[in-house]
């Protein structure tokens, strides 16, 4: 199996040279040249990556969700966001662990250019498009890693890992690393079961779902003493970021953030 994977990712390769170059995230033809293993290639278009719509303030100090009506009205005005950075946290991340201190994205997860950059990651072979999502996230959450000292990737499932052939977030937190100096710790977290896809799943089945589905592996000596950021392609409740920042805790790090390309729109 592992050399038939090997077939179709050579394959992949090749085809990616020969095909026109597109947008990942319109497949309008653009110019210049790609290769495809390299995260620093032209793969979106001057229109798509200004489309990408940012998390804008008011937010939630922790969570980074923006506030809702009933916070606003609470708050009022000028005063929300200056109000939001002295609350410990919103309705969003209240049931969040102490182990998981912040939590940052990007952009809002919606159909279009986000969208079609996390499923070519994630799902199309496509590791170049975590290069502008690099970007997009240095640009709107660099001041968030000032502090960081290691990336930390959510890890996969080995299921997962080998029908994909990579970990969406790995490639993701390497292409951060690539722009920032920052250092990838990839084997200090991981999976010790699988789980289900949390898609069909509401907030509370999701925390159950990944209650203890992470460890500490042999190398998670790296992150004792580390301030620590998971790096992840969507978040959705943040419970799988949760579930992994608690193991990342017990693992020794004096504190655990994440950051993501991606917000899914707040569950009902």
């Amino acid at each position: 199996m592992l050399f038939v994977r090997s077939i179709l990712a050579a394959a992949l390769d090749v085809e990616a040279l020969l095909l026109p170059i597109a947008c990942l995230g319109c497949e309008r033809a653009s110019n210049g040249a790609r290769t495809h293993g390299r995260t620093d290639a032209p793969v979106l278009c001057e229109e798509c990556r200004l489309s990408l719509r940012t998390i804008a303030p008011p937010r939630c100090r922790r969570c980074g969700q923006t506030l809702d009506d009933w916070a606003v009205r609470r708050y009022g005005g000028k005063a929300v966001e200056e109000s939001a950075e002295r609350l410990p946290g919103c309705g969003f991340c209240r049931p969040w662990p102490d182990a998981l201190a912040f939590a940052a994205s990007a952009v809002w997860y919606e159909d279009g250019p986000a969208k079609r950059l996390v499923q070519a990651l994630k799902y199309g072979g496509w590791p170049v498009a975590a290069g502008p999502m690099a970007a997009v996230m240095l640009r709107e959450l660099g001041a968030t890693l000032r502090a960081a000292e290691l990336l930390v990737p959510v890890p996969l499932g080995r299921q997962r890992a080998r029908e994909r052939g990579h970990n969406q977030a790995e490639v993701l937190a390497r292409a951060i690393a690539e722009r920032s100096g920052l250092t990838v710790a990839a084997q200090a977290l991981v999976r010790t079961r699988e789980t289900r896809t949390q898609t069909a799943l509401d907030p509370a089945q999701r925390r159950e779902n990944v209650a203890g589905a992470f460890r500490g592996s042999g190398a998670a000596g790296r992150v004792s003493g580390k301030r620590v950021v998971l790096v992840d392609d969507v978040l959705t409740t943040g419970a799988t970021l949760a579930a992994a920042a608690e193991a990342l805790a017990a693992a020794g790090a004096t504190e655990v953030g994440a950051i993501t390309f991606a917000r899914a729109p707040k569950p009902e």
